[in-house]
This record gives C-alpha cells, structure tokens and sequence, in this order.
C-alpha cells in the first residue's frame, strides 16, 4: 500500500494541536472516504490515507490477507513501518477498525499514543448457526455497500430512484473480492476478546445505536478495555464519518486533546483535495 499525505506545503501545526494521523478504511471502500472527517477535524492533523488489500479498487484476492497468521493486522503492522514518522493516532472504520483492533491486542511496538474505532465489527456474546451468520454477513455487506452510496450522494440520494440505487449497488458489489462475507464472519468470530483486557492504548469506540448489522450497541463489547471510551449514539449510521463528520470530529477532538495533549513534530496543515 501507498500511503497518501493530506498537506498543505509550508504551514506549521496549530499549538498543541499537531498529531499525525494514520487511517484505515473498511471493506470495499478506499482512502477517499476520509476527506469529510479529516476536513471537519481540521488544522494540525497530518492525514495518512491509502487504499487497503480489502478495498475495492484494490484488484487482489482475499486468499492474501485472509489467513489469520498473513491477516490484515499484519499488514497494518507492515504498512504503518513504511510510514516516514511515527503515528500518533490510529482510526479505523468497520473493517478497518478491526485491523485496528486485532493490531492493538498484539501490543505492538512501538506503540501509538491513540486509536479511534468508528462502526467496529464484534462478535454478539450468543452466536447464531454458522450458516445463519454467513447468510446474515452477506445481507449485511450488501447494505453496508448501499449505506456507503447514500453516504457519499448526499442529499442527492433522495432524488436517485430506487431502480437506479439498486443498480448502482449491484455494481458497486461486483467490485466486492469473492470471499468477503467468510473473512468477515471470520474476523467477527476471532474477536480477541481475552486480550482486549491488556490493551492500555487510549482507545474512542463511536457507534451507531440503529447500526446492528455489522457493529451498533455490540461495539459495548469492547468496555473491557482498560482504557477505552466507548460512545453509542442514536442517530450515527454505520457510516457517521461521512454523515455525521462534524459530531464524529468533535468527539474525537475532545478525546484526543485528553489523551494526546502534546502535539507532535512540526510540519504540514492538513489539505483535502477531491
């Protein structure tokens, strides 16, 4: 993966404001889909963005990252050394954030001072038959796909007709890497919950209340955390990056300033192209 810097030449951080930024989207998704939030976040953010082997443009298969011992908390570790400085904070939405996770139970070194997880995906304490969840994984990544369009249309979305949508989702699911729904539901089920009780990294969980497909009041799950801040909102969807970009970006600004005061080293303000 490449890694892609949101900046603006010459500008320094904000004081106290200056962390560097590594983000990691969810499944079927890309790099693109942090310019809301990194916006909405503001002056003093170095943004690192990049699209994942699980993104839909990413053209690999799944039988790459899908192997626990090669998964994708793997390749975040491999991708975050090819940073060119240290991560302050770590985001990650859905798929994304279980990488995150996955990639905190390992207390890895060196350590990043914060982690922020936006719809995480966790595994419900009753388990359904094995064939129910994959049924319910597949529905669920499909309408995750569908939430994803409406997201990025905007209120243009209430003037696309439901054919049109339909279709547009059918595209958008063909770029989905045959296998998707098994390494999901394998993801979910190899949730680290015994070692979620050493993760000590300042962690801000942000959910949606009505998002129970894939993540939703599960992600309270994770309060086992000894450091984690765990916030399920009712009117955030599986995709409040985007939808809600502006309350997403004040939580986390609050949290970070708790946990991350001292900012990092100088450089550049943070720009969003399109």
């Amino acid at each position: 993966m490449t890694w892609r810097l949101l900046t603006a030449p010459g500008a320094d951080p904000a004081p106290g404001r200056g962390r560097v930024v590594a983000a990691v989207h969810g499944l079927a998704d890309n790099g693109t889909t942090w310019h809301d939030l990194a916006a909405a976040l503001g002056p003093g953010h170095r943004w690192y963005v990049g699209d994942a082997p699980w993104s839909a443009d990413s053209g690999r298969s799944l039988v790459d990252w899908a192997d626990p011992s090669a998964g994708p908390a793997r390749w975040l570790r491999q991708a975050l050394v090819a940073l060119p400085e240290p991560v302050d904070v770590l985001i990650g939405h859905s798929f994304g954030a279980n990488a995150v996770l996955d990639h905190l139970a390992t207390r890895p070194e060196p350590a990043i001072r914060a982690a922020v997880l936006l719809a995480p995906l966790v595994r419900p304490a009753e388990q359904a038959p094995h064939p129910v969840l994959i049924a319910r994984t597949r529905a669920a990544i499909r309408q995750v796909v569908a939430d994803g369009l409406r997201a990025r249309l905007g209120p243009r979305a209430a003037h696309v007709a439901d054919d049109v949508l339909a279709s547009m989702v059918d595209k958008a699911l063909q770029r989905v890497p045959d296998g998707a729904a098994e390494v999901v539901l394998d993801r979910l089920l190899a949730t680290p919950r015994p070692a979620l009780r050493q993760v000590g990294t300042p962690t801000l969980v942000l959910a949606g209340q009505g998002d129970q497909r894939l993540a939703g009041i599960r992600a309270s799950s994770l309060a086992v955390m000894p450091a984690v801040d765990v916030r399920i909102r009712l009117h955030y969807g599986h995709f409040c990056h985007i939808t809600q970009a502006t309350e997403v970006a004040a939580e986390c600004a609050e949290f970070l300033d708790r946990v991350v005061p001292a900012p990092a080293s100088t450089g550049p303000i943070m720009e969003v192209s399109v």
